[in-house]
Order: structure tokens, then C-alpha cells, then sequence
């Protein structure tokens, strides 16, 4: 979980209906950026689908893994030292173990990212 090192939570909102939203603080400073990129650092996308699995995570209190993406749209770079917060806006819905969740990431008016995949709970 990057939860701590890569971002920390600064709040969480739960909006019912299966939907919660996060914000975030990213740390500029970690060596994720020092690789992508130097003097110029963006956050990765795999990192963005990484840390919406560990907020489905930490909602449920159980461990899933990425069963599947079904589409993930990177719209605009998370740009660590200009966007200081970002939100994570994850909406779900259950159907044999397994969890729809779309996730929208943004930032006032600019949208980041939009995933639709697919959790089950991780097997011990």
C-alpha cells in the first residue's frame, strides 16, 4: 500500500450509496519521481489505478486485487508539486465477489483520471 510514503489520506467522506471520496496529499519528494520524471515529476498511471485499489481497500477493510480494468482514461498529469491535493471519487456496485468501482480523480475543475475495473478479495 503506498498509503504513508507515496500520499496520505487527509480526508475521507463517505457519500452512502456506495460511493465514498477521498483527499489526498501527494509527496512530491518520493523516489517515484525522481524516475518519472527528473526535474519534471508525474505520477505514474499505474500508481494512480494502485492507490484507487488500496482506497477500495481501506473503505472495505479487506484486501482486493485487480481482477480486471475494464478502461482507464489519463486526462490531464498529476503534477505533484503544482496539484498539492487531489480527490479520489469511487463509486461501486457488488455482484458475485466481485466490485465494480468506477473512480474519477480530480481536482476542482480538472479532471485526472477516470477507471472502471474490476476487485475481488484477495485469496489468502
Amino acid at each position: 500500500m503506498l498509503n504513508g510514503d507515496f500520499f496520505s489520506i487527509v480526508n475521507h467522506t463517505d457519500l452512502g450509496n456506495s460511493a465514498a471520496d477521498f483527499t489526498l496529499a501527494m509527496n512530491p519528494n518520493h523516489t517515484i519521481y525522481c524516475a518519472h520524471f527528473p526535474n519534471n515529476p508525474i505520477t505514474p498511471g499505474a500508481c494512480i489505478i494502485q492507490i484507487a485499489k488500496d482506497l477500495f481497500s481501506f473503505l472495505r477493510q479487506t484486501d482486493y486485487t485487480i481482477k480486471k480494468i475494464k478502461t482507464v482514461k489519463f486526462i490531464h498529469p498529476i503534477i505533484p508539486t503544482v496539484h498539492k491535493t487531489v480527490h479520489f471519487n469511487l463509486q461501486w456496485e457488488e455482484s458475485d465477489d466481485l466490485f465494480r468501482v468506477k473512480v474519477a480523480v480530480y481536482e476542482e475543475d480538472i479532471v485526472f483520471s477516470k477507471i472502471n475495473m474490476q476487485l475481488e478479495k484477495k485469496d489468502l
